[in-house]
């Protein structure tokens, strides 16, 4: 049975008729690796999921007026679901979030409460709050039916903070499935049912829409795994794909560097990957040297070359914006690039290399002049993303700027203002930026991932994919520091901070013609990351700042 992404209706709807039409079908299965090594399989059906569903949300009425936000203080799993859409069928406003005693969020969740003042906290266990709270666990099913929904704000997506304080974006009932239909359609899955397969946790955006949304909406059956489970051994995930048909998946750039260097001969030897449709690559700089790693490594278990799909999104869109027909890369010249123009190199040794993200799907977007507001166009110009669609977000539960902008000369509107810069060129979407990122000095433009990946091959004490590269003041204007972290394989007393310097400066200056300041080596773990693993340049900044980063 071929079921397509719902368009009409709310989400509540959907969920209910997939408990009416496939009341024994799976729903969604999580994978538990905890109790097994090998992963064990733990399921509900949909006439489970509504029943669950049911009794949480006539718990939460006992406790909560409609449009109340509830946190979701859990771990990875089918208590995660049952709450999200138990809150759905309350009409409570569901606040994705991680357990409490997750390391290094007490600042992020002490944040949230003060932005949205939840009444009450789905957990897994009793928990100390100042808050209500209800043990999913605990919860009895319900035959109670939810509360009609109209449709309107469902959730609040809390960025992952890495330019600015987390803000909770609004996603509304139609957001979130007009996102998922466009990102079916985008994938080449909207008239097909979805195997969805995710360890992404579901307190990220993507995370939800593609482990969450994407059941929901089509009655498909999702597959999960806690993000641990795939850290710790990331042939757990591929395994997860083998032998299903029209699996989507996603993962940021490193997931996929991560299973070229961990995933063995012997864990690939019979693998299929052969129904894999789409393999998502976003969240982070999509690099092309990983694109073809992966497809070099992978290529043998009957991964298709065009399922790998680069893709940019962010949560203000619910998630989903452009997304790749298949690996697409372009060099253009760095020099022009740093001014502020898109051409491509003639001199491979003068080349920014980077992956074109696709187009936009049942929405728009233009590039803008970020000071001026007047489009571009396409062409070579570089300038801010806008996007304007049914999946862009109404705004940020506590108001702020990006939202309802105008675009001269354009009937469309009103449009997001990512705050990211890129170029359309031959039809795809180039990032090449965060605009707060960006290192401004003697009046030209110096994108930091283009800067971190030169750091990352002029050493072997550099550990890739965490380094970190930023102004701060200087006498004359701005100056550029470099952080990096130390690679795992170089022991401590083995790092000549002094060498590093001079070798880092060397290349930087031969690649980018700009002088580096300084160069600190530091431990593993010291750059500091978002919530969803994007690096935090801001952050790293104000540790270097303030100096509590301690060289290795």
């Amino acid at each position: 049975m071929t079921v397509t992404a719902t368009t009409t209706g709310t989400v509540v709807d959907a969920v209910r008729r997939w408990a009416r039409e496939r009341p024994g079908h799976t729903a969604f299965t999580f994978v538990d690796y905890e109790v097994d090594p090998d992963g064990v399989p733990v399921s509900i059906t949909w006439a489970e999921l509504d029943a669950r569903a049911c009794g949480v949300a006539a718990e939460l009425r006992r406790r909560c007026a409609p449009g109340d936000r509830a946190l979701l203080l859990l771990p990875q799993g089918l208590d995660y679901v049952v709450a999200f859409v138990g809150c759905l069928y309350a009409d409570v406003l569901a606040v994705p979030l991680f357990p409490i005693t997750g390391d290094g969020h007490r600042e992020r969740l002490d944040g949230v409460l003060r932005d949205c003042t939840p009444k009450v906290a789905l957990t897994a266990a009793p928990a100390a709050l100042d808050l209500d709270v209800v043990v999913v666990g605990s919860v009895p099913p319900s035959a109670e039916p939810p509360v009609r929904r109209l449709g309107g704000p469902a959730y609040l997506q809390y960025t992952s903070g890495s330019t600015r304080t987390p803000a909770g974006v609004v996603v509304t009932d139609r957001n979130f499935r007009v996102n998922v239909r466009q990102a079916l359609t985008a994938y080449g899955l909207a008239d097909a049912e979805p195997a969805p397969v995710s360890w992404l946790p579901l307190f990220h955006d993507m995370g939800l829409v593609l482990g969450v949304g994407v059941a929901l909406t089509t009655g498909a059956e999702a597959v999960l795994m806690d993000p641990q489970a795939f850290l710790y051994r990331p042939s757990r995930w591929l395994r997860a794909m083998h032998g299903r048909r029209d699996v989507i998946s996603a993962g940021p750039n490193f997931a996929y560097d991560l299973c070229v260097r961990r995933v063995s001969p012997v864990e690939r030897s019979g693998l299929d990957l052969g129904g894999v449709v789409a393999l998502i690559n976003g969240s982070e700089p999509v690099r092309a040297a990983t694109l073809a790693a992966f497809q070099e490594a992978f290529g043998p278990c009957g991964l298709r070359p065009d399922a790998q799909r680069p893709s940019y999104g962010l949560a203000e869109a619910t998630v989903l914006v452009t997304a790749a027909t298949g690996p697409t890369t372009t060099g253009f010249d760095r020099a022009a690039l740093a001014g502020g123009r898109a051409v491509p190199a003639v001199d491979p040794e003068r080349a920014s290399v980077l992956v074109g993200c696709g187009g936009a799907v049942d929405q728009h977007l233009a590039i803008v002049d970020p000071v001026t507001g007047e489009p571009v166009g396409e062409g070579d110009r570089v300038g801010e993303i806008w996007v304007c669609g049914e999946n862009v977000s109404p705004g940020y539960w506590s108001g702020g700027e990006g939202f309802g902008a105008r675009l001269p000369g354009s009937p469309l509107g009103p449009w997001l203002r990512t705050g990211d810069l890129g170029v359309l060129h031959d039809g795809h979407l180039y990032v090449v930026g965060r605009i707060k990122d960006l290192i401004v000095i003697d009046g030209r433009n110096h994108y930091p991932q283009d800067v971190e990946a030169v750091v990352e091959e002029a050493d072997d004490v550099v550990r890739r994919g965490h380094v970190a590269a930023f102004a701060v003041p200087s006498l004359d204007g701005e100056a550029m520091v470099v952080v990096a972290e130390r690679s795992s394989k170089v022991p401590r007393q083995a790092v000549d901070q002094a060498r590093v310097r001079a070798r880092v400066r060397a290349a930087v200056a031969r690649h980018h013609d700009v002088r580096v300041r300084d160069v600190l080596v530091v431990e593993p773990g010291s750059v500091p990351r978002t919530s969803s693993g994007k690096l935090s340049r801001a952050a790293c900044r104000a540790l270097y700042l303030g100096g509590q980063l301690p060289a290795s």
